[in-house]
């Protein structure tokens, strides 16, 4: 497995963890006292099988994968996390660092499935 497979592999790990986390303990929040019991969870696991299926998808020896998708994804997760690094340590607050998140990452993702 290539450097850049594990990258993407980790990448969206990372953000599916941090996207259903955060999403689970903000809706969750209403009804429970702890909603980071049930955030942290669903997000650990959630960002465990997208690593393992973007991981298995970039492996070299699945051919019959769609590698072109699972390299989108993770150009996407990476996309998204750095961009929202970047913007939350500039003037962009969490919302703004979020859209900029979500615009590099699916730039990198559309540059990712167009040019692997």
């Amino acid at each position: 497995m290539s450097v850049k497979a594990v990258v993407f592999a980790i990448g969206a790990g990372i953000a599916a963890f941090l996207g259903v986390g955060l999403g689970v303990t903000e809706i969750t929040g209403h009804w429970v006292a702890y909603p980071q019991f049930l955030g942290l969870p669903a997000g650990f696991v959630t960002g465990a099988v997208a690593t393992i299926g973007v991981a298995l998808k970039l492996t070299d020896d699945t051919s019959d994968g769609r590698p072109e998708l699972a390299g989108a994804m993770g150009g996407f997760a990476v996309g998204l996390v750095v961009g929202i690094l970047i913007a939350a340590g500039t003037i962009f607050g969490a919302v703004s660092s979020l859209a900029v998140g979500v615009v590099l990452g699916l730039a990198v993702a559309i540059a990712v499935a167009r040019y692997r």
